[in-house]
């Protein structure tokens, strides 16, 4: 199997990893990588992207399934997998299937069925696993549901939308299970294939086996397994189970991961049962879109991927994919190994760019998007023309705010704004690309000492006194886990602190004073006098902004509640902390839609990884719309 993040000596390590949807949405249109991944404006989540999620969980769990323990009517968590806590190598938790010896495994405490039920031919083996299908659907399909309610980026209609398509999604998963059902019908055909007799004895399980209820490391002969004869219906169900992600894992979870760390994928289907690898993938559609355009360049990178995790050593021998509205399944070519390495190239190359670049300048990414083909269904060619210029637009997130787009419209901008809610009220409005709340100082360090900190008092940061002058200081807080500090600083040192951003402190022993945040960008260096950039302490106050601006999306996480901004002039994150209830508090009821156009006053910046964000210190009237002043005004 893949390398798949395993749960020990995970080799990820700090590496930035480029998926495939990053370089397939820089082919689209190089802009619109832009506008993702720089400025962090993402699209709306419309609920046919969620009904892909269903579909492919409703099938992995029939597949899961086996007939010999499971019943067709049982409750559809009656197979589902123990699960752990894993860290990803990025500092992230995840799910995945337990490696742990006393997991408590489906397969290993559900008594077998009697074996008068066990499906014995395909029209038996279909009926059982369409009843399964059902009771799956229902589950993945709620859960699908509240997934999207739960994306604050959400597009559409969920109940119109299932009233029209839910049917055709149920379909789909019929027409993966009869897919699957040809490969169990011609692995009956090749009696059980090369690992056949093996199996049987409980001799051959991969290192990463398909999902199917048991622990990674059984050994033993399967309930299914018989002692002689020819391979059953029930066997060759078991045999021919291709490699999936467990439905029950989290996302991403199961990833396979480059050995140098640049490149990450997830397969849908992996057959493995004739001794060769071959890679499948689901698509819930018709294969009609433009998207159909990248599918068969998604499948050479999962064959190179594959062949990259395996020591160059094992090749793909089938690419495929099921088109599961049609339903087709239409082969794709095959790359050979001269191919694979003129991709990893090209892929090495498109990752040195879009990942290991410093700084992303507008001009690099222009506006010139790829045609916009048609395709038959099953993902076949069309002979209509492509649409080429900048056809795209028509269909891109971005079509409103890219500066190449004929669809462009105007953005609110800086300057003078009026509230709907009087005439009479009036804010100065900064430009997004105006915001610098950083400061430049010079002086004599005071008193360093690592000290947690308010309000949890769990984290603990370095802090000191930089005196600026006679009776002039201010606090120091140092907000890295391991700031680089030059070898001559101590108490006494003079030193010149860069990017700092001014804060309102307090305490006991000092009352309300002034406080400098150092954060990611920050830094500190020894100096031996004043220059003509140093901040003076009379100057030296926290900066607050106004800002005009629409809210392109969301970006709500625990215990934050966050936006993305923009205006005529650039975006930024906006956030508010304390989880969704402080935010509706602080939104006085209020709920943002995305395109909104909002004033924000009183918001303060921080450096957050070497970003500005605001935050809504002040809010009171962040949930006051605009209206247009009127013309004589």
């Amino acid at each position: 199997m893949p390398v798949l993040d395993p749960p020990e000596d995970d080799p990820i390590g700090p590496y930035r990893r480029l998926s495939y949807s990053q370089s397939d949405t820089h082919r689209r249109c190089p802009r619109m990588w832009y506008h993702r991944y720089v400025l962090g404006l993402l699209g709306g989540t419309p609920p046919i992207f969620a009904m892909g999620h269903a579909v492919e969980g409703a099938l992995n769990r029939v597949m899961r399934d086996c007939p010999a323990l499971v019943a067709s009517d049982a409750p559809s968590e009656t197979f589902d997998s123990p699960l752990d806590e894993y860290d990803n190598g990025a500092g992230n938790m995840v799910l995945r299937p337990s490696t742990h010896s006393d997991a408590k495994w489906p397969a290993l405490r559900i008594m077998p069925l009697p074996k008068s039920v066990w499906p014995n031919n395909r029209k038996a083996m279909t009926e059982w696993a369409k009843a399964r299908a059902e009771r799956h659907f229902e589950r993945e399909w709620n859960i699908a549901r509240e997934s999207w309610e739960e994306d604050p980026n959400r597009i559409g209609d969920w109940d119109s939308f299932e009233d029209a398509r839910k049917e055709d999604a149920l379909e789909m998963v019929y027409a993966g299970i009869e897919f699957h059902l040809d490969e169990v019908e011609d692995c009956i055909s090749a009696k059980g294939g090369p690992f056949f007799e093996n199996w049987r004895i409980g001799k051959h399980r991969p290192k990463w086996p398909a999902p199917d209820g048991l622990p990674y490391n059984y050994s033993k002969p399967h309930i299914c397994a018989e002692s002689e004869g020819e391979i059953t219906w029930n066997e060759a169900w078991e045999v021919a189970r291709p490699w999936f992600c467990d439905p029950d894992a989290g996302l991403f979870a199961l990833s396979a991961v480059h050995p140098e760390g640049w490149l990450q994928g997830e397969y849908d289907l992996v057959y493995r049962w004739t001794g060769e690898i071959r890679i499948h993938d689901v698509k819930a559609s018709l294969g009609t879109s433009d998207f159909s355009f990248g599918y068969p360049e998604q499948l050479a990178t999962y064959a190179y991927l594959w062949w990259a995790t395996h020591e160059r050593r094992e090749m793909v021998t089938e690419l495929e994919i099921w088109y599961l509205g049609v339903p087709v399944r239409k082969k794709i070519p095959l790359p050979d190994e001269d191919a694979l390495l003129r991709l990893e190239r090209r892929l090495k190359i498109l990752h040195q760019n879009l990942k290991l670049t410093e700084k992303h300048l507008e001009r690099n990414f222009p506006g010139t998007p790829a045609p916009v083909r048609a395709f038959l269904p099953g993902g076949e060619f069309s002979d209509v023309e492509p649409k080429v210029g900048m056809a795209r637009c028509e269909s891109c997130d971005y079509q409103t705010i890219c500066s190449d787009s004929p669809l462009e419209k105007e953005l609110p901008t800086g300057g003078e704004r009026r509230f709907a809610v009087s005439s009479q009220a009036k804010v100065n409005c900064t430009p997004i690309s105006e915001i610098y709340p950083f400061v430049t100082l010079f002086g004599t360090v005071r008193e360093p000492n690592m000290v947690k900190q308010w309000p949890t008092f769990e984290k603990e940061y370095l802090e000191f006194f930089l005196d600026l002058g006679p009776n002039e200081w201010v606090a120091v807080v140092v907000k890295k886990d391991d700031p680089e500090l030059p070898s001559e600083f101590e108490h006494g040192a003079m030193i010149r602190i860069k990017r700092g951003i001014v804060a309102s402190g307090w305490r006991k022993d000092l009352g309300n004073h002034i406080r400098i945040d150092l954060s990611f960008s920050s830094s500190i260096e020894i100096a031996t006098s004043s220059k003509g950039g140093d901040a003076r302490f009379a100057d030296l106050r926290p900066y607050s902004y106004n800002i005009n601006a629409k809210i392109f999306n969301f970006d709500h996480r625990e215990n934050k509640w966050g936006s993305r901004l923009i205006d005529s002039s650039g975006t930024i994150a906006f956030q508010l902390w304390g989880g969704e209830e402080k935010a509706n508090s602080l939104l006085e009821g209020y709920s943002p839609e995305r395109g909104d156009e909002v004033v924000l006053v009183g918001a303060r910046a921080k450096d957050q990884f070497g970003k500005i964000v605001l935050e809504g210190r002040v809010t009171k009237n962040f949930s006051t719309r605009l209206r247009p002043a009127p013309e004589n005004d």
